[in-house]
């Protein structure tokens, strides 16, 4: 079972980040497997939903099931003072400003050169 610990840490990262503080707490990048995502602070990335974890404990638990659907993107959701969300998505679409969010969407999977670059489902995603 996820500690105490990891779940405040989650909690003060994302709580910081998204007030707006002056340095970003949330790495830039995460890494799953070999594949770069990287953050788009108070931007929530639209697109294909294949799964949700409901109150996430440690980030860990987001990039797993990411790693189990390859996922193309992961938003993180503060849902309540002390609970969070996130959002696996097979393919993104567009990218949307959204207050108490983050996205981190995976570098290769913007090749596809329609909508802003974003791919749809079979373009830009690594193969």
């Amino acid at each position: 079972m996820p500690s105490t610990t990891s779940a405040v840490l989650l909690f003060s990262l994302l709580v910081l980040d998204m007030a707006g503080a002056c340095h970003s707490f949330l790495p830039y990048a995460q890494f799953v497997g070999a594949r770069a995502y990287l953050l788009q602070q108070k931007m929530e990335c639209k697109g294909g939903k294949v799964y949700d974890i409901d109150n996430v404990q440690d980030i860990e638990q987001c990039k797993e099931a990411c790693r189990q659907f390859d996922c193309d993107a992961v938003n993180l959701f503060q849902v309540g003072e002390f609970s969070f969300k996130c959002e696996i998505l097979s393919y993104v679409t567009n990218l949307q400003p959204a207050n108490g969010a983050a996205c981190y969407y995976a570098q290769d999977a913007l090749g596809g050169g329609f909508n802003g670059g974003f791919g749809y489902p079979g373009y830009g995603k690594r193969k």
